[in-house]
């Protein structure tokens, strides 16, 4: 039985409230947390985060913020008066616009701020000054901290996943050659290299099928169609099918023999689809960067980013291997238990805010 420990009424400042991992994990947090640890949600922007969090009955306010200088000082302004009516005994800044904002909104008061470090924006001297205004910044992965100064200030504690229960699972079996991505469709998501790397699979594995899960990202609407023009020009119509934005989409992913992540750029700060494929007992084929190599480690087939040569190899490799896939996805499923455990991360999480304050 967990212990029981006296609550902290927080204020929870959230640089978005779309339907990406960071929000996610806000929601989830908050929800383990328990409702006596919420005293205030701020979103720095209107979304669905804001009305599901209002539908669960946790007080929401939202002060706008584009993250342009002005906006973020207008911000910090009205935040610091919400910090004044609600009291809190401290402010978990869940993104770095947060923690700028809430770093601002602080200064001259003893409100300690615990930054959540998701990925890399604005990493080098913004982000370091951003550090030193903080109590404490928690990194959801070793990668995401390593452009900050190495001090004790600085905590890595893994978000924590649930497994999909049983019952949600039953019925659901692999259904033949699938391989799916899953994410909001965006050029750093790069759901293109897939496509690019289809022909090659299906020149050794004819009956391979691709599933692109995920809505469009409002900041690139035109993302979309880039990668249809590129299905229809490779004339892969028949093999790749675009779900969309699904609520079941952990029920999707156990139909795939395979999972894959093309993150580009930096790669993914923690990488929540690859920790949930892994639950799952699915192999994840992606690009060594960022976090991914710290979630998948010996059990899957990471390759060189933008090699989508490789990448389409290893996809091969698993889908005619059906003794690795398997070793692999028990592999997965292990180490996914052992390292993303929901318990765990709570109970980090609530010592690093019982020792900011």
């Amino acid at each position: 039985m967990a212990e029981e420990v006296d609550p902290l009424g927080i204020a929870f400042v959230s640089s978005h409230a779309r339907k990406g991992g960071s929000e996610r994990y806000l929601e989830s947090l908050i929800r383990r947390l328990g409702s006596d640890w919420t005293r205030v949600v701020v979103c720095l922007e209107r979304g669905p985060l804001a009305d599901r969090l209002r539908e669960n009955g946790i007080p929401v306010e939202v002060v706008h913020s584009s993250g342009r200088p002005l906006s973020v000082a207008a911000a910090a302004w009205r935040l610091r008066a919400v910090l004044r009516r609600t009291r809190p005994a401290l402010v978990h800044a869940n993104g770095v616009k947060a923690a700028l904002v809430a770093g601002l909104a602080t200064l001259g008061t003893s409100t300690p701020v615990v930054w959540v470090k998701h990925d890399f924006s604005w990493d080098g001297p913004l982000s370091a000054l951003i550090a030193g205004r903080c109590r404490f910044v928690v990194g959801v992965s070793e990668a995401v901290t390593r452009s900050l100064p190495r001090r004790g200030r600085v905590r890595v504690v893994p978000t924590g996943v649930d497994a999909v229960p049983a019952f949600a699972a039953a019925g659901e079996t692999v259904q033949g050659n699938r391989i799916g991505v899953f994410g909001y469709l965006h050029p750093v998501k790069a759901q293109l290299e897939l496509v690019e790397a289809a022909p090659r699979v299906l020149e050794r594995v004819p009956d391979a099928r691709f599933l692109v899960v995920g809505g469009d990202d409002p900041s690139v609407p035109g993302y979309r169609e880039i990668v249809l023009e590129r299905v229809r020009a490779l004339g892969l119509e028949q093999a790749i099918s675009f779900l969309g934005h699904r609520e079941d989409a952990r029920e999707i992913m156990r139909t795939c023999s395979v999972v894959t992540v093309t993150t580009l750029s930096r790669g993914e700060g923690f990488g929540l689809v690859a920790v949930e494929a892994l639950l799952a007992g699915k192999p994840v084929v992606g690009y060594a960067l960022g976090a991914l190599p710290e979630v998948v480690g010996e059990c899957g087939r990471l390759v060189e980013p933008g090699n989508r040569v490789a990448l389409a190899d290893a996809l091969v490799e698993l889908l005619e291997n059906d003794r690795l896939r398997d070793e692999l996805s028990r592999c997965g499923e292990r180490r996914a238990l052992e390292r993303f455990s929901p318990e765990r991360w709570i109970a980090e999480m609530r010592t690093i805010y019982r020792e900011a304050v």
